[in-house]
């Protein structure tokens, strides 16, 4: 199969985006702006609003990239898993794996002015599928699936975000699986199990990520 070849505007797009991301994650730079951007890709400003209505538009378009990099990575982790608890438990280890062994992951989540709420519709959709399949299959038993799907989410952002402060350390993800998992109507034996089943984390693309593949 062919893969035809990107465009020039596709790679102007993700040039801007790669740069925007290099000066995010850059410790010396505190403050981001257009200027710094184009001036990384030689473009000029015009260039940028091209693509782009405004330099919050171009970062949520980085929180995009890096939920479609966490989608790849989490079909990885959960293929062949045997029940929607070990699904749950298998993405939610690798998401808070994710800011201890990424921490570049963190920086652009709570520290870049990324809007967390994108992260968080992100786990939320995630969740919601596996949510359903559970509750279909009799595996969960919860009395309000909003409820349930508020608590997963408001649970793994707070996690995640304590993991990249160092406020937890990789010892507690364990025992926040295990809780996740009660909330959901599972069994402690079941959720003891899949709390403590090793896992390897699946790494991600190296840092800036791209909208193109290259050829």
């Amino acid at each position: 199969m062919t893969t035809a070849a990107p465009t020039k505007r596709a790679r102007t797009r993700s040039g801007l985006l790669v740069a925007l991301q290099e000066l995010l994650l850059d410790p010396d730079v505190s403050t981001v702006s257009v200027p710094q951007v184009v001036g990384r890709v030689g473009a000029s400003q015009g260039t940028f609003y091209n693509y782009f209505d405004s330099l919050p538009e171009a970062v949520d378009a980085v929180g995009a990239l890096i939920l479609t990099e966490h989608t790849r990575v989490l079909e990885i982790v959960t293929a062949g898993a045997a029940d929607p608890a070990e699904i749950v438990a298998r993405s939610a280890r690798q998401t808070l794996m994710l800011f201890v062994h990424r921490p570049e992951v963190g920086r652009l989540v709570f520290d870049s002015g990324l809007p967390v709420d994108r992260f968080a519709t992100g786990l939320r959709g995630h969740f919601h599928d596996d949510l359903r399949h559970g509750i279909d299959r009799g595996d969960f038993t919860v009395p309000d699936f909003a409820v349930a799907s508020t608590v997963y989410t408001g649970t793994m952002l707070g996690t995640c975000l304590d993991l990249h402060r160092g406020l937890l350390t990789a010892d507690a993800i364990p025992d926040v699986i295990g809780h996740l998992l009660r909330t959901l109507g599972v069994s402690p034996g079941t959720a003891r199990r899949h709390m403590r089943t090793p896992q390897v984390f699946v790494q991600w693309a190296p840092f800036p990520l791209s909208e193109i593949e290259e050829i």
